[in-house]
C-alpha cells in the first residue's frame, strides 16, 4: 500500500516538474509592438523607456536597444549585403573604441540579416541588422564580458521572436 502511495506520488511529482519546466522555459511573458516591428520577451528582462525599444536584463544589467529605420525608396529592392557596409561604417564611426571581433550573415531566417560582435574592455556588444522592404531594424545586445555568454540565449530567444510588418 505504501510502496503504491509512493509511486503515485513520485508521478505526480515528477509531472509537475516536467509542467513547471516547460512553462518557465517557453513562456514569453511579455512583449512589445513598436510600429514596424514586435518583440517578446521572458520575466528576466524589463522593459525601460528610451527611443525605440529597450529592455534591461533584471540580474545582469545587460540591455537589449533596438530601433527601426525607413529607408529610401530606391533601396527597397537592394539586397541588404548591399548595404551593410555603409550601415556598420557609420556604427563604427560612432564607436570607434569597439574592436570587430566576430561577424556573421545570415542569423535570421526570415529576414535578410548580418550579426557584428564587438569588444571593447570589459564590455561585448552584439549589434544585429536585418531588413525588410524598406524597413531596416538593428538591435544592440550589450553585456559585460563575464555575463555576455549566459544571457546570449536569452537574447538569442527575443531576437528571434522579431516580427517586422
Amino acid at each position: 500500500m505504501k510502496s503504491k502511495r509512493f509511486k503515485i506520488m513520485a508521478i505526480l511529482f515528477f509531472i509537475g516538474f516536467i509542467v513547471a519546466l516547460n512553462v518557465s522555459y517557453s513562456a514569453l511573458e511579455g512583449g512589445i509592438s513598436k510600429g514596424v516591428f514586435t518583440l517578446q520577451y521572458d520575466s528576466s528582462w524589463k522593459s525601460v523607456r528610451s527611443e525605440g525599444f529597450k529592455l534591461e536584463h533584471r540580474k545582469t544589467g545587460s540591455i537589449i536597444n533596438v530601433q527601426s529605420k525607413k529607408i529610401e525608396d530606391k533601396y527597397v529592392d537592394t539586397e541588404l549585403k548591399f548595404l551593410i557596409n555603409d550601415i556598420m561604417y557609420s556604427i563604427e564611426e560612432q564607436n570607434k573604441d569597439y574592436i570587430l571581433i566576430n561577424m556573421n550573415d545570415q542569423t535570421n531566417n526570415k529576414y535578410d540579416s548580418y550579426s557584428y560582435l564587438y569588444e571593447k574592455d570589459d564590455e561585448q556588444v552584439l549589434v544585429s541588422v536585418y531588413k525588410k522592404r524598406n524597413i531596416l531594424v538593428i538591435a544592440y545586445y550589450q553585456a559585460d564580458s563575464d555575463v555576455y555568454d549566459i544571457v546570449l540565449d536569452s537574447v538569442d530567444t527575443i531576437l528571434s521572436s522579431l516580427e517586422i510588418s
